[in-house]
């Protein structure tokens, strides 16, 4: 009972400081070098890694998949570029995307702002008379919401070369006809779709890993704990909203895929 409890509080703490990191919104589009600043450390500084795991992961897509086909009825791989790209765009890029920037950057945020938790400088901040939400949450969930869209976008394409560098060397597929076939069961709406859902996506990863800095307490090893907790939440709500927002996206749409 009292963990229920305890469960209950952190939630209903995590909606105030929602609410609350979402009231400096427009303060901080005011004065954006904050804003930018966090764009670099969390897109600018996770390219490499998400560019590197994109292209492996279309490599061993391309693999797998052509392979299978292949097995199946010959000569069908030429046709896995068409699901791969609605795959990648509407679910797979989203989610792995996301899950390494959770490994990457949502663990680094909160260590950082528990560490300023611990040592009191966010009680500092306060005595200067600065939010220490606005100044170190809000910033950073912005940038979240505009970093992750870019960063998806870099994952499905080196993804896609991935893909057709192993097709092209197991069915011997010219880049054209990989291309073409790639586009025919690609609607645009799923594109645009990929972009919310990216955006709400980054944006809540990075309000519970700034969430859980503010939550840390007990020194080091209380740090050391939030982290842990920042990361598995995060991880769990990126396949849960991928879940919801899919859903939801299917319902407004009609029931059509």
């Amino acid at each position: 009972m009292n963990k229920f409890k305890e469960v209950l509080k952190e939630i209903g703490n995590f909606f105030v400081f929602f609410l609350e990191t979402f009231y400096y919104f427009i303060d901080n589009f005011k004065k954006p070098a904050n804003i930018l600043e966090n764009i670099y450390n969390i897109g600018v500084k996770s390219l490499p890694v998400v560019v590197s795991t994109g292209f492996f992961l279309g490599l061993i897509m391309g693999l797998q998949l052509s392979d299978a086909l292949e097995s199946i009825i010959s000569g069908t791989s030429q046709y896995i570029s068409g699901a791969l790209s609605v795959s990648l765009v509407k679910e797979l890029g989203p989610v792995f995307t996301s899950l390494i920037v959770v490994s990457r950057v949502c663990s680094s945020v909160t260590a950082h702002i528990g560490t300023m938790k611990v040592t009191e400088q966010i009680d500092a901040l306060r005595t200067f008379g600065i939010n220490p939400v606005g100044f170190l949450a809000t910033p950073r969930v912005v940038a979240g919401m505009i970093s992750l869209p870019i960063l998806g976008f870099f994952s499905i394409l080196f993804s896609m070369i991935g893909a057709w560098i192993m097709i092209g060397l197991l069915g011997e597929i010219p880049l054209s006809v990989y291309i073409e076939v790639a586009q025919i069961p690609l609607k645009i709406r799923y594109i645009f779709e990929s972009i919310i859902k990216m955006m709400i996506i980054g944006g809540f990863i990075l309000e519970i890993s700034t969430f859980y800095g503010f939550e840390a307490k007990n020194g080091a090893a209380g740090v050391g704990e939030a982290t842990i907790k920042s990361v598995v939440v995060s991880s769990f709500c990126v396949i849960l909203l991928d879940y919801i927002l899919g859903a939801i996206i299917i319902m407004v749409s009609g029931g059509t895929l």
